[in-house]
């Protein structure tokens, strides 16, 4: 199994993310977009795994869930990954204001690592991809649309849940499929298996 640990987006803002997107496609860039399926906050991806591990990766996820009660997070900022000389992801950023989220994501790294999953080497920065960039050939514009939407807000996001996600990859694009959610403050998996 694919799998990955992520927050899931309501429709809504899910909604406000494609008609941004939409606003960068009329740049003509060459890209890969992100479908709206495909629209998570990614806390950890664990690859591929036996299926032997999932209930222990639940149990990792129960543990770094527990004393946490149900907190926002705001979807604010368009910006780019690595920078803007060399734009090669478009992003939306998450605003973590009370740190819960980071909090929750290491705790969840190092639960991780006591049953061999690799630490994250790099810095936790929570955002939302809207597109990886192969090229970007009217520079100008790009940067036009980009400075326009730097300080854009798309709204809130309440968080109760983190979710186990199996990924499947086709041809057509990847397709999720739910295997576990653990929720917040009772931090008791639902076991929302599909």
């Amino acid at each position: 199994m694919r799998v990955f640990i992520a927050v899931p987006l309501p429709a809504d803002l899910k909604a406000k993310l494609v008609a941004l997107q939409q606003e960068f496609r009329r740049l003509r860039l060459e890209a890969t977009w992100v479908r709206e399926a495909g629209f998570h906050i990614t806390l950890k991806f664990l690859g591929e795994v036996d299926s032997s591990l999932i209930g222990t990766i639940i149990s990792c996820m129960t543990t770094a869930a527990q004393h946490h009660h149900p907190f926002t997070l705001a979807l604010a900022g368009v910006g780019v990954f690595p920078q803007e000389s060399s734009p090669r992801v478009l992003w939306v950023g998450v605003q973590d204001v009370t740190g819960t989220l980071r909090q929750i994501q290491q705790k969840l790294d190092a639960r991780l690592t006591t049953i061999g999953f690799s630490s994250e080497a790099r810095v936790f920065a929570p955002h939302l991809t809207l597109a990886r960039l192969k090229r970007v050939s009217r520079r100008g514009e790009f940067l036009v649309a980009l400075k326009a939407h730097r300080e854009a807000v798309l709204g809130q996001l309440s968080v109760d849940r983190i979710e186990l996600v199996e990924s499947q990859l086709h041809p057509s694009g990847a397709r999720y499929s739910l295997v576990n959610a653990v929720h917040l403050s009772c931090a008791t998996d639902a076991s929302e298996s599909t």
